[in-house]
Formats: C-alpha cells, structure tokens, sequence
C-alpha cells in the first residue's frame, strides 16, 4: 500500500503541474485536497503502525470515566492518550458553628493533572494507564506522582474478560469515575471520600463483563491495612477507612480482600447497582484479625435536562478495639475507631439550557450529605460528635462544551460537636 501511494504521487505530481494552468479553478483546488490527503497518509504511515489514534473524551465506558475510555475505542496496534485535570478555590468561613475562630486560611490549588496512556494489541488484549500528578509538584512534601492505574484487559467475549494488574476498587458512584467534568461540585462528595475512600485502588486480579442491561465485575485484591506501617498510616476515628490504603505501594499481602459489583441499566441514561467488599485489614500486625465489610447500593438517572444521583454505604471493623490499642487511640481523646460506619448522599441538578437551542450545560445543584466514620465503638471507648456530621451543598456547573467544565458551589458543614466549618468552592476541570 505505501509503495502504491508514492507511485501514485510520483506520476501525478508531474501531471499535476503541467495542467495546472489549464484546469478550471474548482477542478484545480479538487486535486490539491486529493494530494494533501495522500501526502498526510504517507506521514501516518512514517510514523509506523503504532500511531496514536485520536479519539474523542465525550463518552463513558461501563467502568470508565470518558477519558480513561478511550483506548477501548481504539482501533488494533495502536497508542492512545487522554487525561484531565482540575485546579480549585476554597474559601473557608472566618467562623465555625459555635461562632470560634476557624483559623483556616483560603487555599487555591492545582488539585491534580492526570495522564492516561494505553495500548490496544489487538482487538481482544489492551493495556490501559493512569499517571497523576497532585498539588502541583513533588517537592517540599506538597504534592505527589502516583500510579492510580496500570492493568491489563484480556476481552474474550462481552460477557466474559479477565483484568490484572492496579485496579480501582468497584464501589460506588465517583471511585471508578472520577474524572472532574462528571460530578457536581469543586470537590467529590464527602461521603464518597471519607466512607469510600475514593480514589481507592489496589493490585489484585478478577473478571468483569456485560450481558444486556447487565454488568459486573469482580476481584481478588490486597487488603487494606489497618495499623501504621511503611507510610500507611491505617484506619482513624475520623477518616474511617481512608488512610488504610496502600494504593499499591508495596502493599502487604498478608491478608486479602474480594470485591464483587452488580449494575443493571434498563434504559438508556438510568443505572442502579450494588457492590460489596469483604477483607482482612491486620496485614500479619495484630494478633487478632481485623475483618472489614464495606457494602454500598446507588442509582443515578438522566433524562430530558435533569439529573438525579443518589448513594448509601456501611461498613464495619471487626476487633476495632485491638486497632485502637495498636494505634494508640484513647477513649479520652476520642480518637477511637469506628466499629460501624455509615454514609449516604442525594443529589439533583438541571441543565437549564436543554430548554433552548443551545449546546452549552449550565446546570444548578443542590446535594445532601450525611455520614458518621464512629457510627459504632468498641466497648469502652466514646465517639467524638465532630465526626457524626451533615453537609448541604448548592452551586453551578458550566461546560462550554463536555470536556471542559466550571464549577461554583457552596457548602454549608455541620457535625454534632458545632464546629463544622462553611465554605464556598471554585473549579475549572478539563479532560481530553
């Protein structure tokens, strides 16, 4: 095929000229375009067959964000490459609940930049990646690079493929899906961070697929670890499960966890699912186990301008008394583990420019939290009421087009021990 183009070019090129100047104008600017697309098609071909192939962050794959999607959209032999990116502003009240001081100061920040790079084989295997960048540099401890992803897809069929290497953990509504144009609000939801420690990722191996209106998927993976250790500070009274996360890192794998999700989409813009994790978080440091259960059910639909988003989890911590012991939690300070956690959220938005002709979104949102990392104790131990809290969001979001997004809110923070903390947000997002 190369060969016949240049030959091609080599004869036609002469003639070309020489009838140049006989030709009609119209006839003349048909052949140029004809020309440049041949000579673009030697330069693809220069740059060898793995070339990469563009395409479009505009669409979201069962599983994947729209940007992570592309490289399932690819065609065989070839690179693909996104990202995204978000840089916010949050402005903190000058008061807490009970009128003291908050003494927080405003901070502006480059959240994260994030590069996905990937490569399909062949119409069956492919790789896919996730590289981010966070607060803007590595240095002086304000920032950091971590790997969110790195994993192969073997696709047998539809219904049936297998998947190994990093894998974002299968739970909820924003974990998998965490790219910034596709959630309301400069930041996640709380719950959503705090109860499931989005991003959450771990190095594991499972299946997934789809049949349907059906999809799943299910894996085994490293666990969690509950204890500090090796720069894994473990579970606390007021992050819950957060900072249990290893994130890949040479994760101990002692102990294991399995995680199994379910969805079902009737119809197009509608989904509802189910997810369960089930694990053991001591990693070989306590003498007794520290089992953890995390289960969450959600629903989000979209239909004719309006949106509704909707997610509740619990969890538990078996033995959290030996992890209060080995993390040196007192019940005077409060700091005590939870035994039993809880979290939910609603949410409803309205592009109110779906009632024009317009292609521009600008969607005003109002969103409710309510979650509790000390729902339960251990015997013996008191919950902190600063960790039993409410959150009442309302803002904006507007796209010029679907890949880039600017976002405005306000967050009204409460918790039962008054000193919840108001603030009011500014984003800019972009994914490609």
């Amino acid at each position: 095929m190369r060969a016949l183009i240049a030959l091609l070019l080599t004869i036609l090129l002469p003639l070309f000229a020489a009838a140049q100047a006989d030709l009609p104008a119209d006839r003349v600017s048909e052949l140029e375009r004809k020309l440049d697309a041949l000579s673009q098609e030697i330069e693809r071909m220069k740059m060898g067959e793995a070339a990469v192939e563009p395409q479009a962050a505009d669409k979201a794959s069962e599983g994947h964000a729209p940007a992570a999607s592309k490289v399932y959209r690819a065609a065989p032999s070839k690179v693909s490459i996104g990202g995204y990116g978000e840089m916010t502003y949050q402005n903190f009240s000058k008061r807490k609940q009970d009128a003291d001081a908050a003494g927080l100061r405003d901070e502006a920040d480059f959240l994260r930049a994030v590069l996905y790079t990937g490569y399909k084989f062949n119409d069956w295997i492919l790789f896919n990646s996730e590289l981010e960048f966070e607060h803007g540099t590595t240095g002086n401890g304000r920032g950091e690079a971590s790997l969110e992803q790195a994993y192969l897809d073997f696709r047998v069929s539809k219904p049936f493929g297998v998947r190994a290497g990093m894998m974002l953990v299968p739970m909820g509504i924003t974990n998998e899906i965490h790219e910034p144009t596709t959630f309301h609000g400069a930041r996640r939801p709380s719950v959503e961070q705090t109860i499931i420690p989005t991003t959450w990722r771990e190095n594991g191996v499972g299946v997934f697929g789809e049949y349907g209106m059906l999809s799943y998927r299910t894996y085994l993976m490293t666990g969690l670890q509950a204890v500090t250790n090796t720069g894994v500070t473990g579970f606390s009274g007021a992050n819950g499960l957060r900072s249990g996360r290893s994130s890949g890192a040479k994760s101990f794998a002692e102990d294991l966890a399995w995680v199994g999700r379910l969805d079902v989409s009737p119809i197009e813009g509608a989904r509802a699912g189910a997810s369960l994790y089930q694990g053991q978080a001591d990693q070989g440091f306590a003498v007794h186990a520290v089992p953890v259960s995390l289960w969450e059910v959600h629903a989000q639909a979209e239909h004719s301008g309006a949106e509704v988003k909707a997610l509740y989890a619990e969890g538990t911590i078996g033995n959290a008394d030996t992890v209060n012991s080995l993390q040196g939690f007192t019940n005077a300070a409060r700091t005590t583990v939870g035994s039993r956690l809880f979290g939910g959220y609603a949410e409803a938005a309205f592009n109110v420019l779906s009632l024009t002709r317009s292609t521009h979104y600008l969607a005003p949102f109002f969103r409710y939290e309510r979650y509790d990392t000390q729902w339960r104790t251990p015997g013996g131990f008191s919950k902190n009421p600063a960790n039993s809290r409410v959150e009442y969001a309302v803002g904006l979001t507007y796209k010029p087009i679907p890949q880039i997004a600017v976002k405005l809110d306000q967050q009204w923070k409460l918790n039962q021990a008054r000193t919840g903390v108001n603030q009011w947000n500014l984003g800019l997002a972009y994914i490609f």
